[in-house]
């Protein structure tokens, strides 16, 4: 049996609904993303017209000034964005980023560079994606007993992501790695190899499980 005072909260919130309705809530939000956006593009190299850089978004390795991003691009929220010019370990690197225009970086996407990431126009990405050029280490005897996080960080080479490419949720894009254009990466994925243009890849690691039909 629901409680008086449960009622009565029941009954206030529905009330408040009525004035503070979901599209006046996200009206706001979006105002908010708008305002945090002006002040943390600031640290950046370039930030396109109409680029959105949501609330949340965490900036590592004190290489901000070394991304770009393109023109009405959306950075949607908690996204990591770590661009490492200096590690831990005293490591110093030349990191760069540089993100499209009218691209789409899903809530919690983490993008890590200590070489290059390069993402062309029109990106899309679910939740939870990562794409690193790097890993902390190797599998060897003389790293084995060092903690992961006081390893020296390394890079197989930097990463290209080309137009139009569709990255699902929670999937990985490592370090060496060319994904052409118009391709989709099937969620969950792990990319350790270059996926070629016009194509649909999946698994772990990912490979090529379909193409693109030639109409012409």
């Amino acid at each position: 049996m629901q409680t008086f005072r449960g009622y009565t909260v029941k009954v206030v919130c529905k009330g408040f609904a009525k004035f503070y309705t979901y599209h006046r809530h996200r009206k706001i939000q979006e105002w908010k993303d708008k305002i945090f956006s002006t002040w943390i593009s600031s640290f950046f190299c370039h930030v396109g017209c109409g680029t959105i850089i949501s609330r949340g978004t965490l900036l590592q390795g004190w290489g901000e000034h070394n991304i770009s991003i393109g023109d009405n691009t959306l950075i949607q929220g908690h996204c990591v964005l770590g661009c490492w010019k200096r590690y831990r370990t005293g490591q110093i690197f030349s990191p760069f980023i540089a993100i499209g225009d009218n691209c789409n970086i899903g809530e919690f996407t983490h993008i890590t560079a200590i070489n290059k990431i390069t993402i062309g126009n029109g990106l899309l990405t679910g939740r939870f994606v990562y794409i690193g050029d790097n890993a902390h280490g190797s599998l060897s005897w003389e790293e084995a007993e060092i903690p992961p996080a006081r390893r020296f960080l390394k890079s197989k080479g930097e990463i290209v992501i080309g137009n139009n490419v569709w990255i699902g949720d929670k999937a990985t894009i490592l370090g060496g790695v060319t994904i052409g254009d118009n391709v989709i990466i099937g969620a969950g994925s792990i990319v350790t190899h270059d996926i070629p243009s016009n194509s649909l890849a999946a698994g772990m690691p990912a490979k090529v499980i379909k193409s693109l039909e030639n109409r012409k």
